[in-house]
């Protein structure tokens, strides 16, 4: 009956107890894998690893014993574990039974379970893009727990909607997958493989731009984007604005396509939703031409979501250096290049005031009855590519004494270091000097009294120069 009683507590363990084999990994360290014991009733195993697998048994009178046992893998057999010992089926035969003692049963299946590991620490973002997928974003991937000794054992955390439709209420699912050598990854499980992260998730709609809308003749609609052909001058803050047919965005950041030029950060949009204004600033280094840069979108609720990107094409005019004034009533286009055809004039009153074509307005100068007034800018085609200046807003002019425009010459010209500028028939006192090269970038500013001024041009580049006093222009060639 005794007998009876101790077989029977042996069947109930078969298939339930859990052991654990170790062996050294380094000083202080072990590798160890959950261990399952099926096989003969009355026998249970301790997986060491040592000389064999030591093994405790109990025989027919209820008395435990130790022995030790050998893997029996196919047509090999290991007199000590492998380092580490594999998951998996083994045969086990007990090899070295005590003096005297009759096992009940000397062979069995010996069943290495995969170490049991686990995920904390695991999240996303409960909101999502509805662009057909199921997929959220992690953000952050987890810790990985309860891994053995040094084994390089990884883990990838995907965050799946309940589905991909914009609403609310949706179910998030985390699900853990393990990354590694796969002979190691055979030796562990994650548990749990998935769990609920949240069931109040939701889906927020896509950033589409509205790219069925047209401008007028000087506005040109890109991805969405609402950009003026004229006006983006260095160094200015613009408000361009967007228009989307999906989402509701209120931050935005701009990255330029040159990497000499700083990038704008995530700021708050001037107006949000579908429709609003984005502050565009543009680099001081950024000289006349097209320009690449892509904005990005996000709600700022969510600030792991980004938007798909929108690129455009900005158009940076050329300096209002390029518009000088001549008299009191005439403005020219300065063409010291001998570049620019299909010359067209515009003029507004004030800032408040709508930008105008100037009907006929076409020539290198344009007359203005009864004076200048307000701003003006020039829309022509430079070397057969569409160009802007930016506005010109000083129209005051140099006045002689005799009622003739006052000149200014330079010599020695060509030069090949320091040019002599003189004004003539100048009212003026203080006189403000600039000098442009042939792309409209100022390279050097005086401001001088009198009628003489030397300035040194030896560290230029050789080429073409505009130098203008007071807003009257001289063409000077440096050699």
């Amino acid at each position: 009956m005794k007998k009876a009683k101790y077989l029977l507590l042996a069947l109930m363990m078969t298939g339930l107890s859990q052991v654990w084999a170790s062996e050294p990994d380094g000083p202080g360290k072990s590798t160890a894998y959950a261990v399952q014991w099926s096989g003969t009733a009355d026998v249970t195993y301790n997986a060491m690893p040592q000389n064999g697998i030591g093994a405790t048994y109990t025989d027919g009178n209820g008395v435990t014993h130790n022995c030790v046992l050998t893997f029996h893998n196919g047509a090999e057999t290991f007199s000590t574990p492998r380092f580490p010992v594999n998951a998996g089926a083994w045969t086990v035969v007990a090899t070295s039974p005590l003096a005297g003692v009759t096992l009940t049963g000397d062979t069995a299946l010996f069943h290495i379970q995969p170490a049991p590991v686990y995920v904390t620490g695991a999240a996303a973002e409960i909101a999502k893009f509805a662009d057909g997928s199921l997929r959220g974003v992690v953000t952050d991937n987890g810790t990985l727990n309860d891994v053995q000794g040094s084994d390089p054992l990884g883990h990838l955390t995907t965050a799946i909607f309940s589905d991909a439709n914009v609403g609310t209420g949706k179910t998030i699912t985390l699900y853990y997958a393990l990354t590694g050598d796969p002979a190691l990854l055979a030796n562990y499980a994650v548990i749990p493989s998935s769990r609920l992260y949240t069931n109040s998730g939701i889906v927020i709609p896509d950033m589409v731009p509205d790219l069925n809308r047209t401008g007028d003749s000087v506005t040109r609609v890109q991805n969405g984007f609402d950009l003026y052909a004229y006006g983006y001058c260095q160094g200015g803050s613009y408000g361009v604005k967007y228009h989307l047919v999906s989402g509701n965005p209120d931050e935005y950041s701009v990255d330029f396509a040159d990497p000499s030029y700083t990038d704008i950060p995530w700021r708050a949009l001037t107006t949000g939703g579908t429709d609003g204004e984005l502050t565009l600033d543009l680099p001081a280094a950024m000289g006349p031409g097209n320009h690449t840069l892509t904005v990005y979108f996000r709600d700022s609720r969510f600030p792991a979501l980004v938007s798909k990107p929108f690129t455009v094409t900005v158009s940076v005019s050329l300096p209002e250096t390029y518009t000088m004034p001549l008299f009191d009533n005439v403005i020219a286009l300065v063409d010291t290049c001998g570049c620019f055809s299909d010359i067209q004039w515009y003029h507004r009153a004030d800032a408040t005031k709508a930008w105008a074509k100037i009907p006929g307005a076409t020539d290198y100068y344009y007359r203005q009855e009864g004076g200048l007034t307000g701003e003006y800018f020039v829309s022509a085609r430079m070397n057969g590519a569409p160009v802007y200046t930016c506005p010109q807003t000083d129209v005051e002019t140099l006045v002689t004494d005799d009622s003739k425009a006052a000149s200014v010459k330079a010599y020695p010209n060509p030069a090949a270091g320091r040019v002599n500028i003189s004004v003539e028939n100048s009212r003026v006192v203080m006189h403000s000097l600039r000098v442009v090269n042939t792309v409209g970038m100022e390279v050097l500013t005086r401001s001088f009294t009198g009628n003489d001024i030397s300035i040194d041009l030896g560290n230029l580049p050789r080429g073409t120069y505009s130098v203008t006093v007071d807003g009257t222009a001289v063409r000077v060639i440096k050699n």
